[in-house]
């Protein structure tokens, strides 16, 4: 107790006169100083009418974002799907264009989206912290169990899925599309139906080989689950390989030919044969 009321005497004598004085001053210049009265109650009225960045503009939530991007069909946000995975193709080579469609999160400059091998568990990022709604980058998964980024070349070992993290070295922190990896839904994905999408002067169709996915990026089991947070679109596209033209018929170089003297020493040997054989039948 003794401590305590030391520090009520120590703030009632230093703290209270500078404080009282500076009041004073400010009461003197309101009543000195008629402009400083005006600039005063504008400084005050334009605080009072102006919010924080966050709460002027509310986030955009994934089924307004659907109705405004969506120009021909509809994309009902209940009808999510819990698993994608994207599977070595058996021939030819397989090229996944990603965009950036939507990002509302308060982490955008630190979270990172990319590719997630399930059987190696290896991280190949595609977006980083400093991606915009806009940005594009393609990838390629080939029939050799190969994922090519840029110039940038990977062994892959399984199927890959998505994640979104804000740092790969705290698992709290890092989330998966497949619902099992997770223990909770963290990402709400959808297959493409044929659907007209524009968003960010980009017109393109949403089809069956595409899918939408909409990220959590904290905790789904204590977060809002708006999964708005980070939304990406994947096109897929199978490239085989086309089969190679036949060749031009072209005599077998190792193929002997009989001279000419033993093409008629063998056309007499089969006519004598030839008449033997009637000689014995008569």
């Amino acid at each position: 107790m003794l401590s305590f009321h030391c520090g009520v005497n120590i703030v009632n004598r230093l703290i209270m006169p500078h404080l009282l004085i500076l009041l004073c001053n400010l009461r003197n210049q309101l009543k000195q100083n008629r402009f400083f009265i005006y600039l005063t109650f504008f400084m005050v009225l334009g605080l009072g009418g102006t919010q924080h960045p966050s709460l002027a503009a509310p986030n955009e939530s994934l089924e307004d974002f659907f109705e405004q991007t969506t120009v021909s069909g509809t994309i009902d946000s209940s009808n999510a799907i819990n698993e994608v995975f994207i599977n070595v193709p058996t021939v030819g080579m397989l090229d996944i264009n990603f965009s950036l469609m939507l990002e509302e999160a308060g982490f955008a400059s630190r979270n990172t989206f990319g590719l997630y091998d399930t059987v190696s568990k290896n991280y190949f990022q595609i977006f980083g912290g400093e991606a915009t709604p806009g940005s594009r980058l393609s990838a390629t998964v080939t029939s050799h169990s190969q994922l090519l980024i840029g110039d940038l070349t990977y062994d892959l070992e399984g199927p890959l899925s998505f994640y979104l993290s804000r740092n790969l070295k705290q698992q709290s922190q890092t989330f998966f599309s497949n619902d099992i990896r997770n223990g909770v839904p963290q990402a709400l994905m959808y297959q493409g139906q044929g659907e007209g999408l524009l968003f960010n002067d980009i017109d393109t169709f949403f089809t069956e080989d595409d899918y939408i996915i909409g990220f959590e990026d904290k905790d789904a089991r204590q977060s809002d689950k708006d999964y708005n947070d980070m939304v990406i679109l994947a096109q897929t596209v199978l490239r085989i390989p086309e089969p190679a033209e036949p060749e031009d018929f072209a005599p077998n170089n190792n193929v002997t030919i009989p001279e000419p003297s033993l093409l008629s020493g063998l056309g007499m040997m089969a006519m004598l044969a030839l008449i033997r054989k009637r000689a014995s039948q008569s």
